[in-house]
């Protein structure tokens, strides 16, 4: 398994890229990315704004079991106050980690994967739909700062 400094260090990542609306249209979004550990939690801090005339800011705090090194499978679960209570699972996969995440009301559900680049860098992409209709994607690039 190789090492990922996104989840198994505590740092501030910016991130830059786009949010993908459901019509299919970009639009440009910037934010960071604080992952801290504290007795047996990992919390994943994150806001993204997208920008232009009318700017939004979209604020997620994300509770992780904290994963041993070896292990390839964690769980996590945050609130979102659009969505509701979301829940999901981490997996490592080689440079990769995927979540796969669901609403408990069952209204939702998407994945995401964060793809190291190196030690500095990793690519995200993912996307949320609500049955079987995307409400979004994106497609980001997280630096450590």
């Amino acid at each position: 398994m190789i090492y990922q400094p996104f989840l198994f260090e505590e740092n501030l990542w910016s991130a830059t890229g786009a949010y993908i609306d459901d019509q299919g249209r970009y639009h440009p979004v910037a934010g960071e990315t604080k992952i801290i550990h504290t007795e047996g939690l990992w919390i994943n801090d994150s806001r993204i704004t997208l920008q232009g005339d009318h700017e939004v800011e979209y604020k997620t705090r994300y509770e992780i079991v904290p994963l041993e090194r070896g292990q390839e499978r964690t769980s996590w679960i945050s609130e979102n106050p659009s969505l509701g209570k979301m829940l999901g699972s981490l997996i490592i996969v080689d440079d990769s980690i995927l979540s796969i995440f669901y609403s408990e009301s069952g209204a939702f559900q998407g994945t995401e994967y964060f793809r190291l680049i190196d030690d500095d860098l990793y690519s995200n992409r993912g996307c949320l739909l609500r049955g079987d209709k995307k409400i979004s994607s994106w497609a980001v690039e997280l630096r450590k700062k």
